[in-house]
């Protein structure tokens, strides 16, 4: 039983819903439970797509809790933690021991759940590590998901919410509501604490993303889609279908070809092309080796024969023969194994 979410499960999408009224203000607590809902959701095979939405009509996130960010300004000059911004030689040996932290705990889940636990044991006397951790490793484990995920903005969104998305696959915005999009740390100090610093430039590249947090002013959602931030947005009427309709498509595309397409794609952001290729080589032999691919390359041979390979009177076009392939009639639901 969670506190701060509630989920329910819509064909083969796994419904995330925000509830933390007033405004669905975000806090460490509700990181933690959504991190638990999609450790669940990985090893769940029924489940294809997660979205995560407000539960709140009209509500999506605010921003990060307020009070909780006071209590980390704290924590950290109470623990001295706040003299590491004095010195240079701190500031890098920090930098580097948690670089470091982070590389491990990607390749070792064991060691990341050891942090966490540890943080949290601590959390009542030093808040700052377990925020910290929730959330870093939280949207890391999102951004490296292998099922699709998805972001429905059914309200305004700014700081850590947009930070939050910014780790999803697709962000779609209700687009006739006056809703804002925003990353205002800088109007009270602070900067972009959950990796917005890093994640939003790669959307909507280095000039806009500087524009934007440096000014604080809040983005339409027409904006939104036009900067990258955004894959889409539609009215409130239709929000909800057209959200949903998406992610049943989505959810028919092979389970072990979207696992691989998303791990690639995401590490040329992250790694020099060399690497980036051999993994690819890597994904390529995985999806090669799988049932999934041997059925739809199978299916794909009977539909140019049935389509194509006939007389030019009989052919099918070429938007006709990818509008059939695109919505997976050709084939059978796969299996993912």
């Amino acid at each position: 039983m969670h506190q701060f979410i509630t989920t329910k499960k819509v064909n083969q999408t796994l419904w995330i819903s925000l509830v933390n009224p007033p405004l669905n203000f975000l806090t460490t607590d509700m990181l933690a439970e959504i991190f638990e809902v999609f450790k669940d959701a990985k090893d769940d095979d029924s489940v294809r797509v997660v979205a995560l939405t407000g539960g709140i009509e009209d509500t999506f996130i605010m921003h990060f809790s307020i009070p909780e960010l006071a209590r980390v300004a704290l924590d950290n000059k109470k623990w001295g933690m706040n003299l590491v911004a004095k010195s240079s030689l701190a500031k890098a040996a920090l930098g580097a021991i948690v670089g470091a932290g982070n590389r491990l705990m990607d390749v070792c889940p064991a060691f990341e759940n050891l942090q966490i636990r540890g943080a949290k044991l601590i959390r009542k006397q030093n808040s700052t590590l377990y925020l910290w951790l929730v959330m870093h490793r939280l949207i890391r484990f999102i951004e490296r998901f292998p099922k699709i995920t998805v972001a429905a903005i059914n309200g305004p969104v700014n700081g850590g919410g947009v930070e939050l998305s910014a780790a999803f696959d697709f962000r779609f915005m209700v687009s006739d509501q006056g809703f804002g999009l925003g990353q205002p740390e800088v109007l009270v100090g602070i900067i972009p604490g959950g990796g917005g610093s890093q994640r939003v430039p790669r959307l909507m590249g280095l000039p806009k993303a500087l524009e934007w947090m440096l000014t604080g002013k809040l983005l339409t959602p027409k904006q939104g889609k036009e900067f990258g931030l955004l894959t889409d947005a539609f009215p409130k009427k239709s929000f909800d279908k057209k959200v949903q309709d998406f992610c049943d498509l989505l959810s028919k595309r092979p389970p072990i070809a979207v696992a691989a397409v998303k791990k690639t794609v995401r590490l040329a952001n992250e790694t020099p092309i060399a690497k980036g290729l051999a993994h690819e080589l890597v994904q390529s032999l995985v999806c090669f080796a799988s049932k999934d691919a041997a059925t739809a390359l199978e299916a794909y041979i009977k539909l140019i024969n049935e389509n194509l390979d006939v007389p030019q009177d009989q052919r099918i076009s070429p938007d006709e023969l990818f509008e059939i392939m695109t919505s997976a009639r050709y084939v059978e639901p796969f299996e993912g194994k």
